[in-house]
Parts: C-alpha cells; sequence; structure tokens
C-alpha cells in the first residue's frame, strides 16, 4: 500500500474535555492532510485504558466520509492509529468491506505504509489466517504468532522476517499505554506537542503545518531514522533499536570506495579511511578536463604506494553535455593572479554539479559492487569558495541515501577531512605518512605544477605554515617564494 499513516500516544495526564476534544480535532486534521497519500478508504483505532477500542472507519475521502463520525479520543485514550489507505492497482477491491480496511488486527493492530513482499510466503509458512486479501493484513496474525513482545523480538521480525517497505504504527490491546513505530525507507515525522503533552505522528512533515506557526511557537519535530524501531509509552519511557541488516553484522560496510582525485585532500582523506580499518578502494574520474593524464597518472601512483584498489569512470558528460567551466575548457580561462590567492578565494574554475554527479555516480557503484560507505576529501578551506565541499552537503546527501538505494542496501557518506582546513589536511597527510609527494593538485596539465593556479597556492601555503617545503616541484622559481 502507497498510504499515509498518522496518530498519537498521548502521555500521563488530567485532561478537560476540552482539551480532549482539541486533541482529536489535530489529529482529524492530521487524518485529512494524509488524504493527500490516500483517498480510498480511512481507518482509524483508539485504544482505552481499559483494554477497549474504538473503530472508526469507512470508504472514501477522509474530508468528507470523517464528518460527522463519532468521537474517537476519550478520558480513557491512550493511543491512535490512522491508515488512509491508496489501494494498489495489485489489490483492488472492487465492494471493499470493514475488513478491508486497515488499520487491521483483532489483538494486535497495525497501521501500514507500504508494500509486503513475501505476504503469501509468510502466510504458506507460518500457516497464518488473514481476514482479508490486503498484504498488510498478514502482520497482525504474524505478530501474534511470532512476537514475544520484547523489542528485541520486534526488531528481528521486521528486520529479518519481514521483506518490503513499510512505516509501521502498532499497538496491542494487551498493552494498550504502549506504541511502535517502525519505518525502512518509508517516512515517518514525530512531533512532540507540548500543550497537549502528546506525541504526534504522521507520513510527510507538512501533514504537521509546522511552516505556518511562529518559531517561538513550534514544537519539536523531528523524522524517524530510516530502518528503525522506536518503542514509546505513556510514562514517556521511549527505546530505539536499528533494523539495517548490516549493523546486525559487526564486519559489514568495512568496504570504502573513496573519491580521489589525486589531489592532496583525497589522497589523506584515503589514507585516513586505510588507517580506521576500511578496505579501501579509489574511484577516479576522468572527465575530459586540463589536468586529466597527469591525475590519472598520480592516481595511479597513489593506489599503489597504498595498496589499494582502483576503478575509474571515463566520461564525456562534463565536457560535451553540461560545458560552462574552465577546467573543461568550454567557458574561459582558469584565473591566474600570479598567486593564485584569487582563485582560492572564489570558484572561479567551478564545474557544474559536479560532486553531485561524482557521488551519485560513486553510491551508484557502492550499492551495485557492496561498499557500505563512500568517501571523499571535500574540506572546510575549499567550502569558503565551493559549496559542494560545505560539511552540510555531504551531511544532506548522507541522509538522503536510504531512500536513493535499494531495500537494505546501507550506503553511507564518510569526509575524513571535511572539517580541515588545507594546512591542517597537509600536516594530517604528513603525520599519517600519506604519499603526498604523488599527489597533483594544480588545474593545468603540464609536467609541473604552474604554481600561479588556486589550488597550487594552497598546497604551497598549506606546506609553509607548518614549516615543510612542498615536495612537489612548481614552474617557476618565483612560484616558491613565500606568500
Amino acid at each position: 500500500m502507497a498510504c499515509s499513516i498518522s496518530g498519537c500516544i498521548l502521555f500521563k495526564k488530567e485532561r478537560s474535555s476540552k482539551e480532549l476534544q482539541k486533541i482529536e480535532k489535530k489529529v482529524r486534521r492530521i487524518i485529512i492532510r494524509g488524504e493527500d497519500r490516500g483517498r480510498d478508504s480511512f481507518g482509524i483505532v483508539s485504544f482505552q485504558s481499559d483494554g477497549s477500542v474504538i473503530e472508526v472507519k469507512d470508504t472514501g475521502r477522509p474530508s468528507i466520509s470523517l464528518m460527522g463520525k463519532k468521537r474517537f479520543v476519550t478520558a480513557k485514550t491512550t493511543v491512535v492509529i490512522n491508515t488512509d489507505r491508496a489501494e494498489p492497482t495489485t489489490e483492488y477491491v472492487a465492494k471493499k468491506q470493514q475488513k478491508d480496511i486497515p488499520p487491521f488486527g483483532d489483538t494486535i493492530y497495525i497501521a501500514h505504509n507500504g508494500t509486503i513482499a513475501n505476504d503469501k510466503e509468510l502466510e504458506d509458512k507460518h500457516r497464518l489466517e488473514r481476514k482479508s486479501r490486503v498484504d498488510t493484513a498478514v502482520l497482525p496474525p504474524l505478530l501474534e504468532k511470532l512476537w514475544d513482545v520484547s523489542l528485541k523480538s520486534l526488531q528481528k521480525i521486521l528486520r529479518d522476517t519481514v521483506v518490503g517497505s513499510y512505516a509501521l504504527a502498532i499497538a496491542d490491546l494487551r498493552r494498550p499505554k504502549t506504541l511502535y513505530l517502525a519505518c525502512n525507507y518509508k517516512p515517518l515525522y514525530l512531533e512532540y506537542d507540548q500543550k497537549f503533552d502528546a506525541l504526534f505522528f504522521t507520513s510527510l512533515e507538512t501533514y504537521l503545518q509546522q511552516q505556518q506557526n511562529p518559531l517561538w511557537s513550534s514544537n519539536p519535530v523531528r523524522q524517524m531514522k530510516p530502518y528503525s524501531l522506536m518503542m514509546v509509552s505513556t510514562d514517556k519511557v521511549s527505546e530505539e533499536v536499528s533494523l539495517w541488516k548490516a549493523d546486525a553484522k559487526p564486519s559489514a560496510g568495512r568496504r570504502a570506495l573513496v573519491v580521489c582525485s589525486g589531489g592532496l585532500d583525497s589522497t589523506v582523506a584515503a589514507k585516513v579511511m586505510l588507517d580506521r580499518g576500511f578496505d579501501v578502494t579509489l574511484l577516479h574520474f576522468r572527465y575530459r578536463h586540463r589536468a586529466e593524464r597527469m591525475e590519472a597518472e598520480s592516481v595511479k601512483r597513489i593506489a599503489d604506494r597504498l595498496g589499494c584498489g582502483l576503478m575509474v569512470v571515463d566520461t564525456d558528460i562534463f565536457k560535451d553535455v553540461i560545458g560552462h567551466s574552465r577546467l573543461t575548457e568550454t567557458y574561459h580561462e582558469v584565473v591566474k593572479d600570479g598567486e593564485g590567492e584569487a582563485g582560492a578565494e572564489f570558484a572561479y574554475e567551478w564545474v557544474p554539479a559536479r560532486n553531485l554527479i561524482f557521488l551519485s555516480i560513486a553510491v551508484g557503484i557502492a550499492e551495485a559492487y557492496g561498499f557500505g560507505t563512500v568517501a571523499l576529501g571535500n574540506n572546510l578551506e575549499e567550502a569558503g569558495a565551493y559549496p559542494d565541499n560545505e560539511m552540510i552537503f555531504v551531511e544532506k546527501m548522507s541522509e538522503v541515501l536510504p531512500y536513493a538505494t535499494n531495500y537494505q542496501k546501507k550506503v553511507r557518506l564518510e569526509m575524513p577531512v571535511g572539517n580541515l582546513m588545507k594546512h591542517e589536511i597537509v600536516k594530517l597527510g604528513i603525520e599519517v605518512g600519506a604519499p603526498l609527494e604523488d599527489t597533483w593538485s594544480c588545474y593545468e596539465g603540464g609536467e609541473l605544477h604552474c604554481g600561479m593556479c588556486g589550488p597550487c597556492y594552497m598546497r604551497r601555503k598549506g606546506f609553509r605554515i607548518n614549516g615543510w617545503e612542498d615536495p612537489v616541484k612548481h614552474q617557476t622559481e618565483e612560484a616558491l617564494q613565500t606568500t
């Protein structure tokens, strides 16, 4: 199912009738917004502290059908879960009955956004009886049969037994004061409402309408981590565990793909990853730029010195399709001011979306070949001129990866020198024994570094700040003078 799920858990507090009405109004508002992701039917199950439930279910849009329905938030309410269902083509039910409208359950109730791919297999293997052919209906009897009510047991079932996509809200009549929330790549957003002392959840952040509130009146909202399971009780006790299969294996994810140009930053990054115990392969892009030949020779020497594997990607996209860069000679000449300072302070040599494209390709290779980590040499110094060197760029890219890779394909991004200035990278490189003498930093492709472009200026200055001579030779004696 491609749906919206939502609801809340009310923490222990005496509440007036007026406050309960306001809480229900908020839940109704979230449910109605959720029809954006599901308009075929909706269901609400409200759990009461005495172990009973209030159910509200109907076909059609909640914005129409929910009007005039019975109240579902009372003085005894502890947990509310809801599904706004978008009916998949593969599960179309011409004449829907109550049993075909989620949330499903008799004792254990489940609201689900996603698709259970192995529902028939689970039904046969565990001899389950479900009341509807909708795939989600297999989950309540599955949990009733396998779950021992511990968080660890639920983690194992969702991680190792259920195959498919999901955001789940799970509640049990026998434990009406506890809510379980789980998701893999399907989103779930949480909002703690201080005024109501309640935790609300829903499928999209916009359904909470936080953007319309003044900053000082907003409640904390956060997205659940992809592939995570959370238990919350009315006593405000919570616990969270991972649903990544890779996290259950200590050796998983120890293969790293390092995007390496052959320059200082990516070479030091590669050596740091090696020292952290990763099995490193360098990924080099030949993209028809000025220094392509020298970079290719450099990265091969570096791979040999570090004992790393090397993968090379040839691409014409930056020169023949995107263009508009001095480095691919599709714009103007490289900026040289005799010292290189101008080129160090502004992105004159910008290649449009280069790191974004590099990382996208690197993640695709990592997913296909089983690398758990992709690293690159972005750094704080160059973030002053190049936005795709900023730490926030890598962090945001890393956040989106669970939604860009396939089920249980965990790839994360690392930036080993992301918080360092150039002189700090030089110092670290010397300390860890990175082969800095084999690196190539220059924008030009001559036999020696030109000594005048931004990267030449930066590396020369970085060595001198540390009191060391740059081990590579520059084209002119003037370029070697202290600046």
